[in-house]
């Protein structure tokens, strides 16, 4: 259980808050969290299970789980064994494909000629199917679509590329969720308020990811909603080290999680073991009614 009554686990909380619902205290979790940063050098020997405890030990509602590791099909049994939510992560196809390449080439044939990418979106789409259905075998909560779209400046490549093809091999991954009764989520690094209602329109549920810009988590969370997304995030990495600490993320994170169903997790960034402590303070206060 997670520490918000015995008949009501945090997968379910974690799934309510998704599709919209009000839960107290507010939904909590680890996004791409690194188990050696959890527990010390001795959790890299057992990352699921480091992974698993430490979010029994914080009362935690869910955890991201990525496919690549070798340990992921355990993590997930383990965290519903413990009524967590297991989101398991794969890759998408825009960043892969660009990857495949090289960023610099794969940006210059986007301006170009678009059609000669289609090859290399689709075995990114088949990986991602792929992937995607033993995450759903295992029993994950959840699917995570990562594909980095956009820069600190919003998305990377033009409206016309995304929407003609990306997002509709996105829809695919999502829709595979779907058909497994469970919600899809889409990370996206940088500014991504302008693709938000194609992610809504392909399928998914929330975003994750730092997605507000300049105009920080606010305008991000506000994009969402007015797109009809749930919000994971919410803690930026670089409000985690210093002095300064974790208190302007505690103050701001925790305000719209308390108060507007924001699903309170890091950003994805963390690093560093003092970064996930922080991170950690963060969501005790959060679940404590603290921040």
């Amino acid at each position: 259980m997670t520490g918000q009554g015995a008949d009501t686990t945090g997968r379910e909380r974690f799934r309510r808050a998704l599709a919209g619902d009000r839960v107290a205290p507010p939904a909590i979790g680890l996004s791409f969290a690194e188990p050696r940063l959890l527990n010390g050098d001795g959790a890299t020997l057992d990352p699921a299970g480091s992974l698993a405890a430490t979010c029994r030990r914080e009362h935690l509602d869910f955890a991201f789980v990525p496919a690549h590791e070798p340990w992921a099909e355990r993590a997930v049994s383990l965290l519903a064994g413990s009524g967590v939510a297991g989101a398991w992560v794969v890759d998408g196809v825009l960043w892969p494909t660009l990857g495949e390449r090289g960023p610099a080439r794969g940006l210059r044939e986007v301006a170009g000629s678009a059609n000669e990418l289609g090859p290399a979106l689709d075995r990114a789409l088949g990986r991602a199917l792929e992937e995607a259905g033993r995450g759903l075998d295992a029993g994950a909560a959840a699917l995570v679509v990562a594909d980095d779209m956009a820069g600190g400046s919003g998305p990377l490549v033009g409206p016309a590329f995304l929407s003609q093809h990306v997002f509709p091999r996105l829809a695919r991954v999502a829709e595979a969720a779907r058909r497994a009764g469970v919600p899809a989520i889409l990370h996206c690094d940088g500014d991504a308020r302008l693709l938000m209602e194609a992610a809504a329109e392909a399928g998914f549920a929330a975003i994750h990811g730092d997605a507000g810009g300049a105009g920080g988590l606010e305008d991000g969370f506000a994009a969402a909603r007015a797109a009809g997304l749930g919000f994971i995030g919410g803690v930026p990495t670089a409000e985690l080290s210093g002095e300064a600490g974790p208190l302007p993320a505690r103050w701001r994170a925790g305000a719209l999680a308390n108060d507007s169903g924001l699903l309170l997790a890091d950003d994805g960034g963390i690093t560093t073991a003092d970064e996930m402590a922080a991170l950690l303070a963060i969501l005790r206060a959060s679940r404590a009614g603290g921040c």
